[in-house]
């Protein structure tokens, strides 16, 4: 291995370049010059070039020189097997962002942006606190598909990418000695025509390697995520370290892909795939650190007896991070039964391999490797982890014949589509727990509070009766239908960012305010132009007051809860209520109202 910066080719030795080396004593690229080779690669079955020395020396990531990794050949000369860019890789962030304010809309949308326009190029993005020598961190990687001219198909404008865990380390460097990262990656990958081996890689091997690597072809997004519970943590004497069992289970998972479970094959569908197992051996970790904590009744009565010790504070960080990433894996609040299968074997002759539609649909979130990079990222970040961002994409940016293409949600290639998409899976497995119930329901009781008084006050609202009990439950799917689902979905779920896209508070006012608008404007607008039945009434000033109120609470309930069935269930109470006890059908049929009493 050598750290210099490639001056240029050879005249007339187009794989042949000048390289002056890095000088410890002097601390720059004044050391001696040299020759080394980087071979040119052959074309791939698709006539693409995984990687090419085209573009090394122009490129403005190499003035900070590049890592060459390889072996003299047969003649003495240093042939090239791998890079790495220095620039990548030291702690040296092109941007230090608030993690409170910026971190999850970086995750979802910086992390990515314009990527086509960033060939040839690296960003460096750190969100929380700085990190120094020794720190550990859980490394979350994924790549991005090939576009351009000589591009790989893409199909139902999706760009699936690639998705693995890893670890990485903050060493000090053998050559400068400056502190820069060593990533390593736990590669769970099928069988593919590039010879990649499922295993625990090294950068050089996976990302860097110019036979197989994909840092010449693809971009790619190493997500390094600080959290204290990372650490070799001790308690009670038991060793509970989540990236240790990490480790072990993504090893356990490497070694099935290799072997195909006996089959010889490893194939990759909605169920088993890269980012599936790598989910499945994360989820495996919780269960079994869940188990080692549970089965020792010493370590229990250790952490109650000493609550405060920084073994403790660690544990419960830990166990909080547990419940948050079971939410992610299993949307449903059901484990897929080939994964709960699997966490209770040791024999590895006992594992299974799920391979129905149910068990891709169990565990829905972590199909596609966007969405599990950018889910996994903001619930590490929520529990207070510090995230750094290694980007690159298609260096050395030499071939103009291809262009990157960041990895996808569902349908991603159509923005509009793919936001809405997210959004509905959002709203519609949200988890509704105690919490956000007790929200939606004070908020449920704040809106009665103003609404009634201001309906009968205003003469809008009859006294309460009740019409006719049977026609009313009998109306109630109907109602729940259309308004209720039809119009918080329109109005709520696919105008307003959901909270999980953390937009500002400015943002989510903004957006409230104008779905609230539009709302209320939505009612005069159809009783004009498509529901006769309203025309006496969507336009009256008392029942757009109640609109307003309205579609506040339903704005509020979908903000708490992040779900949408609270505002729908709320929309629906209120219409029926009105209709069936509150003088809504009479009115709506022109009929006299009765008034409330004086008091």
């Amino acid at each position: 291995m050598g750290l210099g910066r490639i001056l240029g080719p050879v005249s007339g030795e187009p794989e042949h370049f000048r390289v002056r080396h890095w000088s410890p004593s002097q601390g720059d690229f004044s050391g001696p010059e040299d020759v080394v080779r980087v071979p040119q690669q052959p074309r791939d079955r698709y006539g693409r070039w995984i990687s090419t020395p085209r573009g090394l020396s122009s490129n403005p990531v190499g003035a900070q020189g590049w890592y060459l990794y390889g072996a003299p050949d047969a003649e003495g000369l240093f042939t090239v097997q791998a890079i790495k860019p220095r620039a990548l890789h030291l702690l040296r962030p092109d941007a230090v962002l608030p993690a409170a304010r910026q971190g999850i809309p970086y995750i979802l949308r910086g992390n990515w942006a314009d990527t086509p326009r960033q060939r040839g190029r690296i960003k460096r993005v750190l969100l929380g606190e700085r990190w120094r020598l020794g720190d550990r961190a859980l490394l979350i990687h994924s790549f991005g598909g090939i576009g351009g001219p000589e591009g790989e198909r893409i199909s139902g404008f999706t760009v699936t990418g690639h998705f693995a865990f890893g670890e990485a380390r903050v060493v000090s460097d053998a050559i400068t000695g400056e502190p820069r990262f060593d990533l390593h990656y736990h590669q769970i990958y099928a069988n593919n025509p590039n010879g990649i081996v499922a295993g625990t890689q090294d950068w050089t091997a996976f990302s860097g390697d110019l036979q197989r690597g994909w840092l010449g072809s693809r971009p790619i997004s190493d997500v390094l995520i600080k959290l204290k519970p990372f650490d070799d943590l001790t308690v009670d004497g038991q060793p509970l370290s989540l990236l240790r069992e990490l480790a072990i289970q993504a090893e356990v998972l490497m070694a099935r892909y290799r072997s195909g479970d006996g089959s010889g094959v490893s194939t990759v569908t909605p169920s088993t795939s890269c980012v599936q197992d790598s989910s499945q051996a994360l989820y495996i970790t919780i269960d079994r650190l869940r188990r080692r904590a549970a089965d020792d009744p010493g370590l229990r009565r250790w952490l109650k007896a000493h609550p405060q010790e920084n073994a403790s504070q660690a544990f419960r960080q830990l166990a909080r991070l547990s419940s948050s990433l079971d939410q992610l894996l299993t949307p449903f609040g059901t484990v897929r039964p080939d994964w709960r299968h699997n966490a209770a074997v040791v024999a590895g002759e006992a594992f299974v391999r799920g391979e129905t539609g149910l068990d891709a649909l169990l565990s829905w979130r972590s199909m596609l490797p966007r969405r599990a990079h950018d889910d996994m990222a903001r619930v590490f970040l929520q529990h207070g982890a510090s995230l750094w961002f290694l980007r690159s994409n298609q260096l050395a940016g030499g071939d103009t014949t291809i262009e990157p293409l960041a990895p996808t949600l569902l349908l991603g290639q159509i923005p509009i589509l793919s936001t809405l998409l997210r959004r509905l899976s959002d709203a519609l497995f949200a988890p509704l727990g105690p919490a956000a119930l007790g929200r939606a329901l004070a908020i449920l009781a704040v809106y009665a509070a103003l609404a009634l008084p201001l309906g009968w006050r205003s003469g809008f609202l009859s006294p309460w009766r009740l019409e006719a009990l049977g026609p009313a439950l009998l109306a109630i799917p109907g109602l729940l239908l259309m308004p209720a689902l039809g119009e918080e979905l329109l109005f709520r779920v696919a105008l307003l960012p959901h909270p999980l896209e953390g937009d500002s508070l400015a943002g989510a006012v903004a957006w409230g305010a104008l779905s609230v608008g539009l709302f209320v404007l939505y009612h005069p607008v159809a009783a004009r132009c498509w529901y006769p039945p309203g025309r006496g009434v969507f336009r009256d000033g008392r029942f757009l007051s109640q609109c307003t109120l309205l579609g506040m609470a339903c704005v509020l309930a979908y903000g708490a809860t992040g779900s949408l069935w609270p505002p729908v269930l709320l929309h629906g109470l209120a219409v029926t209520l009105w209709l069936w006890g509150l003088g809504g059908r009479a009115r709506m049929q022109g009929l006299p109202q009765l008034t409330p009493r004086d008091p």
